[in-house]
């Protein structure tokens, strides 16, 4: 009965990983106004995610498992040694619950009894609905609001909403369930990439059916939320997945070419229809293009003030926006936002202290992939972990938000797994 119910929580949050529903005790301001990062909140799916991790009973690890878990937890000794000495408590403390669910989804997927397959083809079969949402969304220009499935109304004639701007159009992008479309396209662009992991075991029609559906209806959803960081991530992934094959002389499974075909000819039928809305997410002068590098920039430039404030342990997990407020109040909450750079931003927030730490996570990792490298886990984990990379460098919500968190652990979870797959060939 306590496995039955692990399963059920652990399918659900993982399932319902994509919808934000979450119940919010408080809202802090920052400048003249209340700040998205300031709202006190619990996702209903850490709710699961506790509740699986408690019915999953003791983890059974792989030595080297056992040991990148260590490591994980000292850096999360140093997340908390911030959190002691910051001056935004409150939000610190909402925060470090959001990074401690997010480590027990990581040892669930650490666990050697946990299915990767099956991790994949739930991520994919969540982002369904939000990916007929995005469509909706796309097609309308708006949004209706639901307390239930946690979405807020959105209007593409409303400031402050996410859009492409032509020189003769205004169309809003895809926000699925979540709170931007950037983050919208990196869920959809790592669940791209673990679907491209799982086809290698595929071996039942009916499966190939559904899976080639999936990458169809994904690729042209990472089209729509035009995400930049989400393109690039993807696209660096996959020509180093390529690049790996070729070095080691291996050619992906025959039945992975009729899908990849589909999941091309999905990206060009999409960039067929919006190639104007494309042409401009990469023209700077456009309005709304050179708002966006300029606000990046600037953020850029402000990264010393709040990093030299305290840079052995930082301003503390959550405190960068308020650490930017307390330099230069005054102005609206919307202007007050983290630096669109994960690594930046969690250097800022913990410190060097914490910085140095989770590189070491990294590097454990990248020495385990350097093993298999000839492997199929070395060369999908290596490429997975350049997708976050890629995103990571360019938007800050692999540490900044709940989503992101659980997106970071969720995907850094399988590049640990891919990396132990030590007697899997192609």
């Amino acid at each position: 009965m306590k496995l039955k119910l692990f399963h059920i929580f652990f399918s659900l949050s993982v399932f319902l990983l994509p919808w934000q529903t979450r119940y919010i005790f408080h809202t802090l301001s920052a400048g003249e106004g209340m700040s998205e990062y300031g709202v006190l909140s619990i996702y209903v799916v850490e709710i699961l995610v506790v509740l699986a991790y408690l019915l999953r009973g003791r983890l059974q690890l792989t030595p080297g498992a056992e040991k990148l878990l260590k490591a994980v937890m000292v850096t999360m000794g140093a997340v908390f040694f911030s959190l002691a000495l910051s001056h935004v408590v409150t939000v610190g403390w909402f925060h470090v619950l959001h990074v401690l669910t997010a480590f027990l989804l990581f040892s669930l997927v650490l666990d050697e009894r946990t299915s990767l397959n099956r991790l994949s083809f739930l991520l994919a079969l969540g982002l369904v609905g939000p990916s007929l949402l995005g469509v909706c969304q796309v097609a309308t220009g708006s949004s209706g609001a639901s307390t239930l499935l946690g979405l807020a109304t959105k209007d593409v004639a409303v400031q402050g909403v996410a859009v492409v701007e032509t020189a003769t159009s205004r169309m809003m992008r895809a926000y699925g369930s979540f709170p931007h479309p950037n983050i919208f396209g990196g869920y959809v662009a790592v669940a791209l990439m673990m679907l491209a992991w799982s086809i290698r075991s595929l071996t039942s029609k009916r499966l190939l059916w559904l899976v080639g559906s999936l990458v169809v209806l994904l690729s042209a959803t990472l089209i729509m939320t035009f995400s930049r960081s989400a393109w690039f991530g993807l696209l660096s992934a996959l020509v180093l997945l390529v690049a790996q094959m070729l070095w080691i002389r291996k050619m992906p499974p025959s039945r992975a070419v009729p899908l990849m075909t589909l999941g091309l000819v999905s990206v060009l039928i999409t960039l067929g229809i919006f190639h104007n809305q494309l042409l401009a997410r990469f023209n700077p002068s456009l309005h709304v293009e050179a708002t966006s590098i300029e606000e990046r920039a600037s953020q850029y430039t402000s990264f010393n003030d709040v990093y030299f404030t305290s840079t052995l342990v930082g301003v503390g997990p959550g405190g960068y926006v308020f650490a930017l407020e307390s330099l230069d109040p005054g102005h609206e909450a919307w202007s007050y936002q983290p630096i669109h750079n994960t690594f930046l931003l969690l250097m800022a927030e913990v410190g060097m202290l914490g910085f140095v730490l989770a590189a070491r996570v990294i590097w454990l990792l990248w020495k385990q992939l350097r093993l298999n490298r000839r492997r199929a886990g070395g060369v999908f984990g290596t490429s997975l972990l350049a997708l976050l990379f890629v995103v990571g460098f360019f938007d800050h919500y692999l540490w900044s938000l709940w989503p992101g968190l659980a997106l970071s652990a969720l995907a850094l979870g399988c590049v640990a797994r891919y990396s132990f797959e030590e007697t899997k060939h192609f």
